[in-house]
């Protein structure tokens, strides 16, 4: 499907077909240096003209009434109802699948607090203590490994956002997932973090699922963008039209490929991942890494170009 830079005239034509804004965070709303400009005053404006606005994020490392402090101190009006983040939709798919067991986390607090929520036990989260003596020959390495103690209560195996992720998380990971009936699920496969204007290259949290889904030769159950999940919860609570939605986002293989599954519209943004050079050309799909065969129905500069358009409606 083809895509349009949005002029004033789609700004108008959307807001008369939309009441529901879906917007990803980081690289939308905000980046690593503060809240992006003209966002603020975007979703402002959206609220004033009656519009509902959620934050649909696969950020991992929060739980939803810590983003909505982080949006409360970038000047974003949300409750926690109008939050939905990888960590909460996973503890919640696990609640309504009647989940009983324990939980192996590759992840951070913040997923653990969301399954704290639902009496979900878990275990693995924060620094692993292993061997730093470098002078241990291989074989005793390998000794060590295969005499490494795994809880018998694990039956699920979450991989989201971990900054302590190591050789023993993915050996022990990868070990649980072979039990026969092991859930294997993950957050996001997102690649690197939004670093508009810096060299430095943040793995996201797909280096993270990959390790483990490689060496457990499985493939996880993805909860994040671009599966469904995350809408299918806020629709079910909020009697959500997919007509009568848009998703605003910045990366073509989570945000627009989701909004394409869900029937909703879509709008890139290019303040995080995704650039013009990401978009289909001539009918052919970008040779980008992440180009998608799902095109956003209108892209923009910047998510503050929507705001100027709907500023005097």
């Amino acid at each position: 499907m083809s895509c349009e830079r949005l002029t004033k005239e789609h700004a108008k034509k959307v807001m008369s077909e939309t009441d529901h804004f879906l917007f990803d965070c980081d690289g939308v709303l905000w980046d690593g240096n503060g809240t992006i400009p003209g966002s603020v005053d975007t979703i402002s404006n959206l609220k004033r003209l009656g519009k509902k606005v959620y934050y649909v994020t696969n950020n991992s490392s929060s739980s939803r009434d810590e983003y909505q402090l982080k949006c409360q101190k970038y000047g974003f009006d949300a409750d926690m109802s109008d939050i939905v983040g990888t960590a909460f939709a996973s503890a919640l798919y696990l609640h309504t699948s009647n989940f009983k067991g324990k939980v192996y986390v590759v992840g951070n607090p913040g997923m653990g607090k969301e399954l704290d929520n639902f009496n979900i036990s878990h275990i693995g989260i924060g620094p692993d203590e292993v061997e730093q003596d470098n002078s241990v020959k291989y074989s005793d390495r390998v000794k060590s490994w295969l005499n490494t103690q795994l809880d018998p209560q694990v039956n699920c195996v979450l991989v989201g956002f971990d900054p302590f992720i190591s050789y023993h998380k993915i050996l022990k990971a990868a070990s649980y997932i072979q039990r026969d009936n092991c859930l294997f699920l993950a957050t996001n496969e997102d690649t690197h973090l939004p670093t508009q204007g810096s060299d430095i290259v943040i793995p996201g949290t797909g280096t993270m699922v990959l390790s483990v889904s490689h060496a457990a030769r499985k493939k996880p159950l993805v909860i994040g963008k671009p599966e469904t999940t995350m809408f299918d919860v806020l629709a079910k609570a909020n009697d959500l039209q997919p007509s009568r939605c848009m998703m605003v986002g910045d990366r073509m293989n989570t945000d627009i490929k989701m909004a394409r599954r869900c029937n909703l519209k879509s709008l890139l943004v290019f303040t995080g991942v995704c650039g013009i050079d990401d978009l289909p050309h001539n009918g052919l799909k970008a040779e980008s890494f992440e180009g998608s065969d799902d095109s956003p129905d209108f892209y923009a500069d910047c998510l503050g170009k929507f705001g100027e358009f709907i500023s005097d409606l």
